[in-house]
């Protein structure tokens, strides 16, 4: 079993490799990967085995798959609405859709029986560690390797962070749980639907690709956290999920609601996480400084959004960056002139008596659409503690020891006093 594992992983690695490498042009480009992933495919269907693949199929999770990958569809259309659409690159005469319906679902399916082949030949004890070892290996399989090797600057490898390795990665954890769940026709529905509505819709949705990236991040991981809903408890205890004992009794009713509110904890989170970032086209900022009193507060959040410098107009109070300044300026544009092609903006902090140099934006600026008053203290107050604890244990050698010594101790003295305690008992004593 192990010995047909280690050859599984490589011969998906060796088709990945040689066609990145050879990388054919023309009809090769497509019919050298259907040959090779079709190869790869029936290998595997031989390796599976048709017994073992009637045994890991399960319906309720093949329709799951389906839900959430229409789900994702019919939210990336949805964006397209206020953004924009585009037309699909690929041809649709019948041998164009032909040959596109090959190429897809050669590596499709090449792909998606060596994935349930692998998690499902994973030891029960090491599931968790094989869902994400899975997971990344599709997710930089997934990739073309020029992408990979082309990222020469910040800028490019944030960008692919963002857009590429992010989104793919969320897919492929998705992937690879569905295939553990249900197999590979699992796996199958969810990235097939996806990838057919890909190649076979002649208009497709063209958000902008921070959108797009969070789209495409945030509905997979929705559908990870809450697939476990529709999924029968035993059944996860059989594939090492949960316990024996977490799948009697009203787990599934506790199991609901756990999933629903990591779900919610997931949304935000990513917003939050995103949103930070400024990729989604806003930033919060906390208020650092006095001089845009009484109209921003020290602690307040001006959240911002990214503006052309045409559409800002006297009055408008702007965020931008200062060379060689770690922080960005929030101030109030007053005054707006043109000196020969070049436009200057003068800004002004409300409590300020003196104006500051004139900038001249070549980009995008923030333009402060809405305050939230006070919130940004609570991040104030935590940089402020955590600074002065890492100057206290930095500064008190002996304070580090005793913090130290004491958190062994009390570690011990749990695993001690709980280590023969049965799990009910310890959680009912835990929830008092």
């Amino acid at each position: 079993m192990q010995e047909k594992t280690i050859l599984t992983a490589f011969q998906v690695l060796g088709a990945y490799i040689l066609l990145n490498v050879i990388r054919p042009s023309g009809w090769m480009a497509y019919l050298v990967p259907i040959i090779l992933w079709s190869y790869v495919a029936i290998i595997m269907l031989y390796v599976c085995g048709f017994d073992n693949l009637r045994q890991w199929f399960i319906g309720e999770s093949i329709v799951t798959a389906i839900i959430i990958a229409i789900f994702q569809i019919v939210v990336s259309i949805s964006s397209a609405f206020l953004t924009s659409f585009g037309k699909s690159p690929y041809a649709f005469t019948p041998t164009a859709i032909a040959i596109n319906m090959a190429y897809f679902t050669s590596a499709l399916f090449g792909m998606e029986l060596s994935r349930a082949y692998l998690i499902k030949s994973c030891p029960k004890r090491k599931i968790f560690a094989g869902i994400a070892s899975i997971a990344l290996f599709y997710t930089f399989i997934s990739l073309p390797l020029t992408k990979l090797t082309s990222l020469n600057t910040l800028t490019d490898t944030v960008k692919f962070l963002s857009s590429d390795l992010l989104p793919a990665l969320a897919q492929s954890l998705l992937a690879t749980y569905l295939a553990l769940i249900g197999g590979p026709t699992a796996s199958i529905a969810y990235l097939g639907t996806l990838q057919a509505f890909e190649w076979l819709s002649p208009i497709l949705p063209n958000p902008a690709w921070t959108i797009k990236a969070l789209i495409n991040t945030l509905i997979p991981t929705i559908g990870f956290l809450t697939i476990n809903q529709t999924v029968s408890p035993f059944k996860l205890m059989q594939v090492g999920i949960i316990s024996r004992s977490e799948a009697t009794g009203r787990i599934r009713r506790a199991k609901k609601s756990i999933s629903l509110s990591w779900t919610t904890i997931a949304i935000i989170a990513v917003i939050l996480v995103w949103g930070s970032t400024g990729l989604l086209g806003f930033q919060p900022n906390i208020i650092a400084s006095g001089s845009m009193r009484p109209t921003l507060e020290v602690g307040d959040i001006a959240v911002t959004v990214q503006t052309s410098p045409e559409a800002i107009k006297i009055g408008d109070i702007i965020q931008y960056w200062k060379q060689g300044e770690p922080a960005p300026t929030i101030h109030r544009a007053i005054e707006i002139y043109k000196s020969g092609a070049t436009t200057y903006i003068v800004t002004k902090g409300d409590a300020n008596t003196a104006p500051d140099d004139p900038i001249t934006p070549t980009g995008t600026v923030g333009k402060v659409i809405f305050v939230i008053p006070k919130l940004g203290w609570i991040s104030i107050h935590l940089k402020a503690f955590i600074a002065d604890a890492w100057a206290f244990f930095t500064n008190n050698p002996a304070a580090t020891y005793t913090t130290l010594g004491i958190t062994l101790i009390s570690s011990a003295y749990g695993i001690h006093r709980y280590r023969d305690q049965p799990l009910k008992k310890l959680r009912r004593r835990m929830k008092r």
